[in-house]
C-alpha cells in the first residue's frame, strides 16, 4: 500500500512537472476547448435556422424533429472526436517528454494523425456506447435508471481509461484495444485510482479558489465597487480557466505516464532505460504482456 500511495504521488509530480517545464501542453486542451465550442456555436446556429420548422405544418414538425436528432448527433459525435484527437496529441508529446525528448505541439498532433483512423474509430465507439448507457438509463427511469446510468459510464470509463495509448502505440484496432486497456487498468488500479483523486483534489481546489474569487468580485459589483469587483471577477474567470486547462492537460498527462508505468515500471524519465533514450518521436517502450 505505501508503494503504491508513493509511486501514485511520484507520478502526479510527474504530470505536473512537465507541465511546468512545458507550457505548450497546455495547447492541447486549449484547442479541444476551442474547437468544442465552435461545433457548439454551429449547432446554435442551426438550431435556430431550422426553429420556423417546429411552428408549421405536421411534415415540418417531423423534419424539425429529424433535424434536431441530427445536429445532436453531429453535435456529440463531433464533440467526441476532438476529445479524443486532442487528447491523442497530449498523450503522444507527453509521452516524448517521458522519454527525455524535447517535443513541439507539432510533433503531438502528427503522431495522433498517424493514427487517426483507429481514433476515429474509437471516437464512434465510445459516443455510441455512451449514449446507449444513457438511453437505456432513461428508459429504465427513476433510481435504478440513475444507478444504472452512473455505474454503467463509470465501468466503461474505466474500462477504456488507457484506450487512448494502447490505440497510438500497439497498432491494433479500437474494439480489440478495450480489452487491453481493461487490463493495464486492472494491473495499475491502485496507482491509477491514487493518482487520479489526488490530481482532482488538487484542481478542485483550484476551481472553488476562482469560484470564490468571482463570488467576492460579484458581491463587490454589487455593493458598488465597480473597478475592484471587475478585477477579482475577471480574476477568478482567468483562474479558473487556467486550472482547467492544467487539470485537463495533467490528466492527460498522468496516463501517458500510468501507461508508461504499466508497460516499463518507470516513473521518471532519468530511470528509463537508456535503450529508450534517443527514440524516435512517436515511439514508446515495447508493451509488457
Amino acid at each position: 500500500m505505501a508503494g503504491t500511495f508513493s509511486d501514485s504521488w511520484k507520478l502526479t509530480k510527474t504530470a505536473f512537472r512537465l507541465i511546468a517545464e512545458d507550457r505548450a501542453l497546455l495547447v492541447f486542451p486549449l484547442v479541444a476547448g476551442l474547437a468544442i465550442l465552435g461545433i457548439l456555436a454551429l449547432f446554435l446556429l442551426g438550431a435556430f435556422w431550422v426553429l420556423p420548422l417546429a411552428s408549421g405544418s405536421a411534415a415540418d414538425a417531423r423534419s424539425y424533429q429529424l433535424a434536431g436528432v441530427l445536429m445532436f448527433l453531429g453535435l456529440y459525435f463531433g464533440a467526441t472526436w476532438v476529445s479524443v484527437y486532442a487528447t491523442a496529441a497530449l498523450i503522444g508529446a507527453a509521452t516524448l517528454k517521458l522519454n527525455g525528448q524535447q517535443p513541439t505541439a507539432a510533433d503531438g498532433w502528427r503522431i495522433a494523425r498517424s493514427r487517426i483512423g483507429a481514433l476515429t474509430a474509437w471516437a464512434f465507439i465510445a459516443a455510441t456506447v455512451g449514449l446507449i448507457i444513457q438511453l437505456i438509463a432513461r428508459r429504465i427511469g427513476g433510481i435504478a435508471g440513475l444507478v444504472i446510468g452512473i455505474a454503467g459510464g463509470a465501468t466503461w470509463s474505466l474500462a477504456t481509461y488507457f484506450i487512448v495509448p494502447v490505440v497510438l502505440y500497439e497498432n491494433d484496432g479500437a474494439w480489440r484495444s478495450i480489452t487491453r486497456s481493461a487490463r493495464i487498468f486492472l494491473n495499475t488500479f491502485g496507482r491509477s485510482l491514487v493518482s487520479n483523486i489526488v490530481v482532482g483534489l488538487l484542481v478542485g481546489a483550484g476551481i472553488f479558489g476562482a469560484f470564490v474569487l468571482g463570488i467576492i468580485g460579484i458581491v463587490l459589483l454589487l455593493s458598488g465597487s465597480t473597478v475592484l469587483g471587475l478585477v477579482l471577477l475577471g480574476a477568478g474567470i482567468a483562474v479558473g480557466v487556467l486550472v482547467a486547462l492544467i487539470g485537463a492537460a495533467a490528466e492527460g498527462i498522468l496516463r501517458a505516464a500510468l501507461y508508461r508505468y504499466a508497460t516499463t515500471g518507470k516513473i521518471d524519465p532519468d530511470l528509463l532505460p537508456a535503450a529508450y533514450r534517443g527514440a524516435t518521436p512517436g515511439s514508446a517502450p515495447a508493451p509488457l504482456q
